[in-house]
Protein backbone atom coordinates (compact mmCIF):
# COMPACT_ATOMS: atom_id res chain seq x y z
CA UNK A 1 0.00 0.00 0.00
CA UNK A 2 3.10 2.33 0.84
CA UNK A 3 4.40 1.91 -2.90
CA UNK A 4 1.14 2.48 -3.97
CA UNK A 5 0.84 6.08 -2.85
CA UNK A 6 4.36 6.34 -2.97
CA UNK A 7 4.90 6.78 0.44
CA UNK A 8 8.08 5.62 2.49
CA UNK A 9 7.97 1.91 3.84
CA UNK A 10 8.97 2.77 7.02
CA UNK A 11 6.34 5.38 7.38
CA UNK A 12 3.61 3.25 6.42
CA UNK A 13 4.79 1.21 9.26
CA UNK A 14 4.67 3.83 12.00
CA UNK A 15 0.72 4.94 10.72
CA UNK A 16 -0.09 1.25 11.92
CA UNK A 17 2.13 1.18 14.85
CA UNK A 18 0.07 4.37 15.62
CA UNK A 19 3.56 6.00 16.04
CA UNK A 20 2.26 8.56 13.35
CA UNK A 21 -0.90 9.92 12.54
CA UNK A 22 -1.79 8.99 8.71
CA UNK A 23 -2.02 12.29 6.52
CA UNK A 24 -4.74 13.22 4.74
CA UNK A 25 -2.39 12.91 1.24
CA UNK A 26 -1.83 9.49 1.72
CA UNK A 27 -5.47 8.80 2.45
CA UNK A 28 -6.57 10.54 -0.94
CA UNK A 29 -3.93 8.73 -2.79
CA UNK A 30 -4.90 5.40 -1.59
CA UNK A 31 -8.38 5.20 -1.57
CA UNK A 32 -8.72 4.90 -5.46
CA UNK A 33 -6.59 1.53 -4.70
CA UNK A 34 -9.33 0.23 -2.32
CA UNK A 35 -8.63 1.75 0.84
CA UNK A 36 -11.82 2.30 2.70
CA UNK A 37 -10.87 5.54 4.44
CA UNK A 38 -13.48 5.94 6.59
CA UNK A 39 -13.34 2.85 8.26
CA UNK A 40 -9.32 4.30 8.52
CA UNK A 41 -10.78 7.01 10.61
CA UNK A 42 -13.81 5.61 12.29
CA UNK A 43 -13.44 2.09 12.50
CA UNK A 44 -16.85 1.67 10.62
CA UNK A 45 -16.90 -0.21 7.57
CA UNK A 46 -18.49 2.87 4.96
CA UNK A 47 -20.50 0.00 3.11
CA UNK A 48 -22.47 -0.15 6.79
CA UNK A 49 -23.68 3.58 6.04
CA UNK A 50 -24.72 3.08 2.93
CA UNK A 51 -28.23 1.42 3.21
CA UNK A 52 -30.72 2.81 0.16
CA UNK A 53 -34.44 2.14 -0.05
CA UNK A 54 -35.35 1.27 -3.58
CA UNK A 55 -36.57 4.60 -4.60
CA UNK A 56 -32.94 6.14 -3.33
CA UNK A 57 -31.15 3.44 -5.53
CA UNK A 58 -33.59 4.31 -8.77
CA UNK A 59 -32.59 7.92 -8.14
CA UNK A 60 -28.89 7.23 -7.88
CA UNK A 61 -29.20 4.35 -10.81
CA UNK A 62 -31.04 6.48 -13.11
CA UNK A 63 -28.91 9.88 -12.34
CA UNK A 64 -25.89 8.08 -13.20
CA UNK A 65 -26.42 7.38 -16.83
CA UNK A 66 -27.21 10.85 -17.40
CA UNK A 67 -24.69 13.23 -18.87
CA UNK A 68 -22.93 15.51 -16.51
CA UNK A 69 -24.84 18.33 -17.31
CA UNK A 70 -28.06 16.40 -17.06
CA UNK A 71 -27.03 15.25 -13.48
CA UNK A 72 -26.60 18.99 -12.75
CA UNK A 73 -29.89 19.90 -14.06
CA UNK A 74 -31.58 16.75 -12.22
CA UNK A 75 -30.21 17.70 -8.95
CA UNK A 76 -31.02 21.51 -9.36
CA UNK A 77 -34.45 20.06 -10.08
CA UNK A 78 -34.47 17.84 -6.72
CA UNK A 79 -33.14 20.68 -4.55
CA UNK A 80 -36.27 22.99 -5.86
CA UNK A 81 -38.68 20.13 -5.14
CA UNK A 82 -37.02 19.57 -1.53
CA UNK A 83 -37.65 23.29 -1.04
CA UNK A 84 -41.04 23.16 -1.86
CA UNK A 85 -40.54 24.97 -5.13
CA UNK A 86 -41.95 24.18 -8.33
CA UNK A 87 -39.09 23.65 -10.91
CA UNK A 88 -39.35 25.41 -14.00
CA UNK A 89 -38.30 23.68 -17.54
CA UNK A 90 -35.72 25.26 -19.87
CA UNK A 91 -37.02 26.24 -23.13
CA UNK A 92 -36.32 23.72 -25.69
CA UNK A 93 -36.47 20.74 -23.23
CA UNK A 94 -39.59 19.26 -23.61
CA UNK A 95 -42.34 19.27 -20.80
CA UNK A 96 -41.68 19.53 -17.15
CA UNK A 97 -42.52 16.83 -14.59
CA UNK A 98 -45.72 16.32 -13.49
CA UNK A 99 -46.10 17.41 -10.16
CA UNK A 100 -46.68 15.17 -7.32
CA UNK A 101 -49.10 17.41 -4.92
CA UNK A 102 -51.13 18.73 -8.29
CA UNK A 103 -55.17 18.14 -8.25
CA UNK A 104 -56.15 15.82 -11.12
CA UNK A 105 -58.48 17.88 -13.51
CA UNK A 106 -62.01 15.82 -13.62
CA UNK A 107 -63.33 15.92 -17.00
CA UNK A 108 -67.06 16.49 -17.27
CA UNK A 109 -68.74 13.45 -18.24
CA UNK A 110 -69.74 13.12 -21.82
CA UNK A 111 -73.11 13.67 -22.43
CA UNK A 112 -74.42 15.26 -19.09
CA UNK A 113 -74.68 19.12 -19.66
CA UNK A 114 -75.75 21.45 -16.96
CA UNK A 115 -79.44 21.39 -17.11
CA UNK A 116 -79.14 17.25 -17.03
CA UNK A 117 -77.08 17.09 -13.95
CA UNK A 118 -79.99 19.77 -11.88
CA UNK A 119 -82.72 17.19 -12.64
CA UNK A 120 -80.97 14.30 -11.39
CA UNK A 121 -80.41 15.90 -7.98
Amino acid sequence: MAALAEFKLRTYQDWERGIAAVSSEFLALAAPHGLDVFYVLTGERMSSKLTLDPIQSAVLGSLAQCSPQRQMEAVQHMALLAAGMSPQTPAGRGSPLPSVNKPAVKKPVRGVGVAKARKGK
